[in-house]
This record gives C-alpha cells, sequence and structure tokens, in this order.
C-alpha cells in the first residue's frame, strides 16, 4: 500500500481536489476583502478634508466642472492596510489624481502625484 505523504494511493485524487478546493475559496475570499478594501480606501480619499468643515477632495473635484471623479484602486499592502486611489474625470480622463490611503484611519491621506498635489492645494484655501 503505496502513497505519498501518508495518503493512501486510492485517495489521493481526493486529496488534490480538496486542496485545490481550499486554494480556490482562499482565493476568492482574499479577491473580495481586496475589494472592500479598495472601496473603503476610495472613501477615505474622496471623504478627506484639510479643515474641519471644509470642502472635500471629492468637492474639489467637482468644483473642477468636469463631471463626477471615476475612482478605482488597489491595495499596496494588505498587512499595512495600505490602497493606492486613482480618480479621473469624464470631461479630462487624461488627468489622474492618486492618492495613497492607509485604511488605520491614523493618517490622512496624501497626495501620490503633482495633480493630486495641486487638488489637495485648493483645499487649504
Amino acid at each position: 500500500m503505496g502513497g505519498f505523504l501518508g495518503i493512501p494511493r486510492e485517495r489521493l485524487p481526493i486529496a488534490v481536489a480538496m486542496v485545490i478546493a481550499l486554494a480556490a475559496a482562499l482565493a476568492f475570499l482574499q479577491g473580495r476583502f481586496d475589494q472592500s478594501d479598495v472601496k473603503k480606501g476610495i472613501g477615505i480619499a474622496l471623504a478627506h478634508r484639510a479643515e474641519p468643515g471644509g470642502p472635500t477632495v471629492f468637492d474639489a473635484i467637482v468644483k473642477l466642472g468636469q463631471g463626477d471623479p471615476n475612482c478605482d484602486g488597489k491595495v499596496v499592502s494588505m498587512l499595512l492596510g495600505d490602497v493606492d486611489v486613482r480618480c479621473s474625470t469624464p470631461g479630462q480622463p487624461s488627468v489622474e489624481y492618486e492618492f495613497r490611503v492607509l485604511l488605520d484611519g491614523k493618517r490622512a491621506p496624501r497626495a501620490a502625484n503633482p495633480s493630486a498635489e495641486r487638488l489637495f492645494a485648493t483645499l487649504a484655501r
């Protein structure tokens, strides 16, 4: 009765199928967690205010008169909860506003490219 890692030969296909199913389930769940982290990061970035009661990043983008922002993001670090958020407007899709957001809420989002820095500068006025 031979086997692999102590698994009888006749049960090996079942063991392989279970490992594949587990890997697929873990990949699916990780994708769902990443998706929710990206949504949370976009919300944090667009709701950021330089001053209490001041305009938000969303308000500043809308004020440009190019339409509502289209935002997407990707998780840079699951361990740190670091999300890279990129927004653009329908009026100028080539101009991208990039923000780095830490999901812990301890630090404010930061501008990650010159167009986002210019946008942040309008919030401080």
